[in-house]
């Protein structure tokens, strides 16, 4: 006979900020308007060479899934050069697919106008944290940049935390019982 008794219960939802990128369902993501010498996946890479830039115009849409329910409190974008910065980025949530029509024609959640010190790679851009609590899709929209014929962005951290519940990346399915 054990004299250990039940299991432990889980321990408490954190609400610990934390970098929350790794929950993003890369898979399930989409880039409007890139070059394809220059995807997307490049932001996640680590290096400064490596970037994401727009294809025919400054505009850009980047629409990132996220593997479990998250809350967003921040991002960190970086950018390589100020001219090909991103000046106006239009941020909505939850939307299962989105185009440059919809961008022109849905109210975006948050509003960001950024400046070069918005694009330091230490730096945090805060969002309203109020309206990003249960995240499951976040869609950038790059209105315009500093004047370049293209946009470029070289990293993008997400910073939130993640909502106890389940990892749809993790369900399997199961046989049928019968």
């Amino acid at each position: 006979m054990s004299s250990e008794g039940p299991p432990a219960p889980p321990p408490p939802p954190s609400n610990e900020i934390v970098d929350i990128t790794d929950k993003i369902a890369k898979p399930e993501c989409f880039v409007l308007n890139a070059d394809p010498k220059y995807p997307w996946e490049n932001l996640f890479m680590g290096d400064d060479r490596l970037q994401l830039r727009s294809d025919t115009d400054e505009q850009l849409i980047l629409h990132l899934v996220f593997s479990e329910a998250v809350k967003v409190h921040s991002l960190n974008l970086v950018a390589p050069e100020m001219e090909a910065a991103p000046a106006t980025v239009k941020l909505y949530l939850n939307k299962t697919s989105f185009s440059f029509d919809d961008a022109e024609n849905i109210e975006p959640t948050q509003v960001l106008e950024l400046t070069e010190e918005d694009y330091k790679a230490e730096k945090v851009t805060l969002l309203k944290f109020v309206k990003f609590q249960r995240v499951s899709s976040l869609t950038i929209f790059v209105e315009n940049n500093n004047g370049a014929d293209y946009t470029a962005l070289s990293m993008l951290r997400l910073f939130g935390t993640p909502l106890q519940g389940t990892d749809v990346s993790k369900i399997q399915k199961q046989p049928a019982q019968g």
